[in-house]
């Protein structure tokens, strides 16, 4: 006859393998998880950050060609390029790395105009990315 008392239960380590094997697989998982989420995210905020400063610099540049001569800004979609080290209108957008900026100018009126300085690019397989600044210049030199 068997004693009870000296009975083993081997099934029970088992158990606790499991266990063990699936706390650490879901721990695992969440960790992998939160870099992959961490590096995406830095990716995008770097990529907005880039088209934020392209938009600027079509504003900026737009205001130093309304500084030569306020009569250069005609109504229109424009891109920007750089010609014998002066900024300017070139076609309807331009083109940097996977940004492509677009100058819009609206008459307000004789002496207001309205930029709208637009940046837009591939921000990953399923959707664009787009930054859009405004800004009014007046014709202040007389």
């Amino acid at each position: 006859m068997i004693n009870p008392k000296n009975k083993k239960i081997s099934g029970f380590s088992l158990i606790e393998v499991m266990l063990s094997i699936s706390i650490f697989s879901l721990i695992v998982s969440v960790f992998v998880g939160s870099i992959l989420f961490g590096e995406e995210s830095t990716s995008l905020a770097g990529k907005r950050a880039r088209a934020s400063f392209l938009a600027e610099e079509g504003i900026e540049v737009v205001r130093n060609i309304r500084d030569e001569n306020f009569s250069n800004l005609s109504d229109g979609d424009y891109g920007l390029a750089i010609l014998g080290n002066q900024w300017i209108f070139s076609g309807v957008s331009d083109s940097t790395d996977i940004f492509t900026r677009s100058i819009n100018i609206q008459t307000i009126d004789v002496d207001r105009k309205l930029i709208t300085s637009t940046v837009t690019w591939q921000q990953n397989a399923s959707r664009d990315g787009q930054v859009i600044l405004t800004t009014y210049l007046t014709k202040w030199k007389i």
